[in-house]
């Protein structure tokens, strides 16, 4: 029977105090603590993945493995969020989701954290993904899409979620503003350019036509691409944070960004992803006709067509200012650090591809440049 306790104003399980001296040491180069609580039983803590917004910890106890995450707090109310999904998905019985364990939004530890049941399981990111396992990835999403909230959580509406098509092409074509500015600038022809940004000017009549495409995608449409009927959604297509656990059942581990949103939008964010542009176009077409739209949801089939337009733009668009916003750092400065040239030649070569995607380069100019 799963364990679902929403620890609102207890402090949670017994060990999870100990989690304050990996904390405190975060910077550290320790890895492993092999702790004990006051009656002697042993608790063996492990440093996770460590990111921005969230930090992550193995914690081993009483011949059980616990994964606790802990949040940033800022006004996406992240851990609220991935409590909530996570929760429901459980409740409505589907094994999409880490088994919740408890939820301390408000201590003993400094950030609100969750824990879970560990999962032990490869990314999709590191697999070779068959057609099959494509309709097994959709057919897990439509089960999301068709998920209630749980009776003791309230949903919000997904982070980042469109109203429309207008305001998220607004997103795309301030990217597009953001490049065009620099490129008239008198530092866009300066000599000490880094080597992967040095072709950002050639490149901003590329990003106006897909600019120009994504309007006239918009414009065609039939309504404003308001979604008729809100699911839960992730919002979050990173390949790295779905897993194959060793069962061989698909697991979503991040919903962070999580909420009511348009599965249509959900869908093409997993497909545009960066780290799903190596999924086969035909791969991913076949897979992703096997999806069952809500029987009232009309026009989910034009919005996955209008969304799969600007998803990609939206991405070319964002990885271009990305490398603009390296340019203007790594230009008449002196650094302690040196810019990260491998991080940003990774974006030259996803600029490519997205290019090569819309049918505004041929496949060899992007493999040259991939070299």
């Amino acid at each position: 029977m799963m364990e679902s306790l929403n620890f609102t104003d207890e402090p949670g399980p017994p060990w999870l105090p100990l989690l304050q001296r990996p904390y405190d040491n975060i910077f550290g180069p320790k890895n492993i603590w092999d702790l004990r609580m006051a009656d002697g039983t042993a608790v063996r803590i492990e440093r996770g993945s460590q990111g921005l917004n969230n930090n992550l910890y193995r914690v081993r106890f009483g011949g059980s493995v616990f994964a606790c995450k802990l949040f940033v707090v800022d006004e996406r109310q992240r851990a609220q969020r991935e409590w909530s999904a996570v929760r429901s998905v459980r409740a409505a019985g589907f094994r999409l989701a880490p088994e919740p364990v408890a939820f301390a939004p408000n201590g003993p530890l400094p950030q609100p954290a969750i824990v879970y049941h560990w999962v032990a399981g490869q990314p999709l990111s590191a697999q070779a993904l068959l057609t099959d396992d494509l309709v097994a990835l959709i057919e897990s999403i439509g089960y999301i899409h068709r998920t209630a909230p749980a009776v003791d959580v309230e949903m919000s509406v997904a982070w980042r979620q469109p109203e429309d098509y207008a305001s998220y092409l607004a997103e795309i074509e301030v990217f597009q503003r953001d490049v065009r500015d620099w490129v008239a600038s008198a530092h866009a022809a300066a000599a000490d350019l880094p080597s992967w940004a040095a072709d950002l000017p050639e490149l901003l009549p590329l990003i106006q036509a897909t600019v120009e495409s994504t309007e006239r995608a918009v414009a065609s449409a039939s309504d404003c691409g308001a979604c008729p009927t809100p699911a839960l959604v992730r919002v979050e297509g990173n390949l790295d944070s779905i897993v194959r656990d060793e069962a061989g059942r698909i697991v979503f581990l991040d919903w962070e960004s999580s909420g009511w949103g348009d599965p249509a939008y959900d869908l093409a964010e997993l497909r545009w992803h960066p780290r799903a542009l190596s999924i086969e176009p035909d791969k991913w077409r076949t897979a992703v006709e096997t999806y069952v739209p809500h029987p009232q949801d009309a026009t989910f089939w034009e919005r996955l067509s209008v969304y799969d337009q600007l998803l990609p733009a939206w991405w070319l668009g964002r990885s271009a200012v990305h490398l603009l916003e390296g340019a203007r750092q790594a230009m008449g400065r002196q650094r302690l650090v040196a810019v990260p040239t491998r991080l940003y030649r990774s974006v030259r070569i996803q600029i490519d591809n997205y290019l090569y995607a819309l049918g505004l380069i041929a496949a060899e100019e992007a493999d040259s440049d991939n070299e």
